[in-house]
């Protein structure tokens, strides 16, 4: 894993991080050893992140295989390989942005903003929503329902369930898409072979 990925995941983690703990402590009444167990049991948490991030990240999947989204898919390709990633680069990665995003997202701006706005924020923010290409805006109005689902698990289990979610989302479409790519001078040829 090369320094400005893993400089990256530290500053998503401990950036977003403590970006939602000053949110917890200063705008509601829970504290942070209650926000951490939450209202389910964390296996249970772990157990129902982790399937909802895996279906999540199928779901999307399938999406992006669908024949109108093809170049969407190559410039994402690109985009993503033009770092040098590993096994553990994408699990740290994932686990980062999981535990960071989540815990600003949900814990700290969701019980302020509500669930469906904090979602759209989310989204918006990933650069998902974009109403000059509306190929990434059907991607983006699943991910605003995936995102809202993970609000809901955050308000019925507590946090560990979206966290969890999230980075195996992360990790499962991260290991697709760096698998298989020779090289990133080849996904360039394709796209630039469709544009």
């Amino acid at each position: 894993m090369n320094r400005k990925m893993w400089l990256l995941g530290w500053i998503t983690l401990l950036g977003f991080g403590l970006a939602g703990m000053v949110l917890v402590y200063f705008f509601q009444e829970q504290s942070m050893a209650e926000l951490l167990t939450g209202h389910w049991y964390l296996p249970a948490q772990f157990l129902l992140g982790g399937l909802t991030g895996f279906l999540g990240a199928h779901l999307s999947k399938w999406l992006i295989l669908q024949p109108f989204f093809e170049t969407e898919k190559i410039r994402y390709r690109v985009l993503i390989n033009h770092w040098s990633w590993s096994g553990k680069g994408i699990v740290f990665i994932s686990i980062c942005a999981g535990v960071g995003e989540e815990m600003f997202f949900r814990a700290g701006l969701q019980p302020l903003l509500g669930l469906w706005p904090t979602a759209v924020v989310f989204v918006l923010i990933h650069g998902y929503l974009n109403p000059f290409n509306w190929r990434i805006s059907v991607y983006g109005l699943l991910m605003v329902g995936l995102i809202a689902f993970f609000g809901f698990l955050y308000e019925e289990a507590g946090i560990i369930a979206p966290m969890t979610a999230h980075a195996v989302f992360d990790a499962v479409l991260l290991f697709w898409m760096t698998k298989g790519n020779n090289s990133t001078e080849k996904v360039w040829e394709n796209f630039n072979s469709k544009t």
